[in-house]
């Protein structure tokens, strides 16, 4: 099968093309470049045998320009920061909302299916943290004895104390951010495309996604640059909630094996929406993960502690993914501390290349 991949330069898109390479598939990749060390991913990518196509999803003549005979397109691509688009709207929702639209034209012309991309962000922190939680020691959590005390009209659709949140949770509300506004514009368009015009389509709405090779951030890919700062003992800081906020961790190799489940099935969705994540077992808080992080590297970090939260923090969520194990018979199998130590054992070989881009 010949398979496109839009920001396939990325961490995401780049793990998603050789994984697919591997398994025997014929592979083009498509992106942008703009995040910085995006470019590097190039030449392992021509080394296993992916076609590079340098052009921009908000650019419908670069589609235009890809080569004939593509049968699936995998949309990775996305400004991804929660944090940057209260500056620039119009970039996040060009970037993601109508970039992803240039690619449903794309596929609805040629008749190929799809399988996007999308982030449980399309839900709004005001949904979400009105949520019945308790605070113990090290975190906030779901509070299941508040849930059982509501009356059943009253307890929230989609929600689940023990389980978390499911694909049947209002995405009516704010406080999304402006990232999550122009993911939910082409999570819609793409159920929307998958039933106007008969298309195969799924949309997967992650959560946090981590592992091996991501070059993590303070406003996106938290967890790889939590492990880089303790690597190279460089301050961090709690923003709100002391640390005890709550995120669930799905690392890439789980990632890649719930591909392979939909690629079987692709045929069948249209306009399926999967949330996708690590799931309660793998639900951590910063205060839980710089405990975890501090014993794995032997390097304790100097941390601060401040109230002031982000703008449509979420105190605590994790993913619902029931419907995923029944329709697919998935389930992540990495766990925190495994997730962990392979990502403390990437950094510790790539030391050289990290100082250079994180170590004063």
């Amino acid at each position: 099968m010949h398979i496109l991949v839009t920001g396939g330069c990325g961490f995401i898109g780049s793990h998603v093309a050789l994984h697919l390479r591997e398994a025997g598939h014929k592979l083009s990749v498509m992106d942008n470049l703009v995040r910085r060390g995006s470019e590097r991913n190039i030449a392992i990518l021509s080394h296993h045998g992916v076609s590079f196509f340098h052009g921009d999803v908000r650019n419908p003549e670069d589609l235009g320009n890809l080569p004939a005979g593509i049968e699936l397109i995998c949309d990775t691509s996305a400004q991804p920061s929660v944090v940057t688009g209260y500056a620039n709207p119009l970039f996040d929702i060009t970037n993601n909302g109508l970039g992803a639209i240039h690619i449903l034209e794309y596929a609805r012309a040629r008749r190929i299916p799809l399988i996007f991309w999308s982030s449980n962000r399309v839900y709004g922190a005001d949904g979400l943290n009105a949520l019945p939680r308790r605070e113990t020691p090290t975190r906030f959590e779901y509070d299941s004895d508040a849930w059982h005390r509501l009356p059943v009209e009253r307890r929230p659709t989609g929600f689940h104390p023990l389980h978390g949140v499911s694909e049947g949770f209002s995405i009516d509300g704010g406080q999304r951010s402006i990232y999550g506004l122009s993911k939910l514009i082409a999570d819609a368009a793409c159920q929307e495309y998958a039933h106007a015009y008969d298309l195969p389509i799924v949309v997967n709405r992650f959560g946090v996604i981590s592992g091996v090779g991501q070059f993590g951030h303070t406003d996106q890919g938290w967890v790889v640059w939590w492990a880089i700062a303790h690597w190279f003992q460089l301050p961090l800081t709690y923003l709100g909630w002391r640390g005890k906020q709550v995120r669930d961790v799905l690392f890439v190799e789980d990632m890649l094996s719930l591909l392979d489940c939909q690629l079987t099935r692709l045929a069948s969705f249209r306009g399926e929406v999967f949330n996708l994540g690590g799931g309660g077992a793998n639900a951590t808080s910063l205060f839980e993960a710089t405990n975890c992080m501090q014993e794995i590297s032997s390097r304790p970090t100097s941390i601060t502690v401040t109230d002031q939260a982000r703008r449509g923090d979420i105190v605590v969520y994790w993913t619902d993914n029931r419907k995923a194990a029944r329709a697919l018979g998935w389930q992540p199998q990495t766990d925190l501390r495994t997730g962990f130590t392979r990502i403390f054992a990437w950094i510790r070989e790539n030391e050289s290349e990290l100082r250079s881009r994180y170590a004063p």
